[in-house]
């Protein structure tokens, strides 16, 4: 068994000592794991740090939480278990910056595209992911809101009837929802925040509607750079 990381302070490594942990069996199938505070003690870690790392535990279908009761190691068949090991690593820092830095590029075109070829179907389709996001917002439930934003971003690539750009984003669709879930999570913690990023959608799809083109691109760049600002400094 690897030693506690007491110097260590980055959640991907904590991750990765866990996961290795429940893959080689120190944790058994149905086994509750230690608590936030005593994982925090064993590392020498921040409980925020180990909260991220139980997240992508989450994330990769190694643990289920459960209300009230902890932690517990899931069931997952060998085979399966390994096909996950490397698609769904933590996401680093530099993923998100490298990530956003293809999200800019593709997204902003997106918007000016839709603007300029939207129909009254394709505002329906937003519109409903908007009112998703909405109802999360209200309702305080970042997972919800995590989907719906997805939503709201996919429903503008396939209004612009761009297959290569459908394309493309899809290739990076995975990466994407995870940081979503991640940034999501954290804006909702934090008060106004989320109401933020909800009103930079709702002014994106203004501009859609309006066919305002320059306008949407404009105010899809301003929103990205203002989640991958978010997520790179807190």
């Amino acid at each position: 068994m690897k030693p506690p990381l007491k110097m260590r302070k980055s959640y991907e490594e904590v991750f990765e000592h866990l996961r290795d942990q429940i893959v080689s069996g120190k944790y058994n199938s149905g086994e509750r794991l230690p608590s936030i505070k005593e994982f925090s003690i064993m590392f020498g870690v921040g409980q925020s740090t180990i909260r991220e790392a139980i997240g992508s535990l989450k994330t990769m279908g190694l643990v289920t939480i459960r209300q009230g009761e902890g932690t517990f190691v899931t069931h997952i068949e060998p085979t399966e278990l390994l096909s996950r090991l490397d698609s769904l690593r933590p996401i680093t820092k530099q993923d998100v910056i490298s990530l956003f830095e293809v999200r800019k590029i593709i997204e902003t075109s997106t918007a000016r595209l839709t603007a300029q070829r939207r129909t009254i179907e394709d505002l329906r389709l937003i519109g409903d992911a908007l009112n998703e996001m909405e109802d999360a917002h209200i309702q305080n439930l970042s997972e919800m809101g995590a989907k719906a934003d997805w939503k709201f971003h996919i429903a503008i690539s396939r209004a612009t009837r761009n297959e290569i750009l459908n394309l493309l984003m899809h290739s990076i669709s995975e990466l994407i929802e995870r940081t979503m879930s991640v940034s999501c999570k954290k804006m909702f913690e934090i008060e106004g925040v989320s109401e933020k990023l909800l009103q930079n959608h709702r002014d994106i799809y203004d501009a859609i509607r309006l066919q305002k083109a320059e306008e949407a691109e404009l105010l899809m760049l301003e929103h990205l750079q203002y989640v991958e600002n978010f997520y790179t400094v807190t």
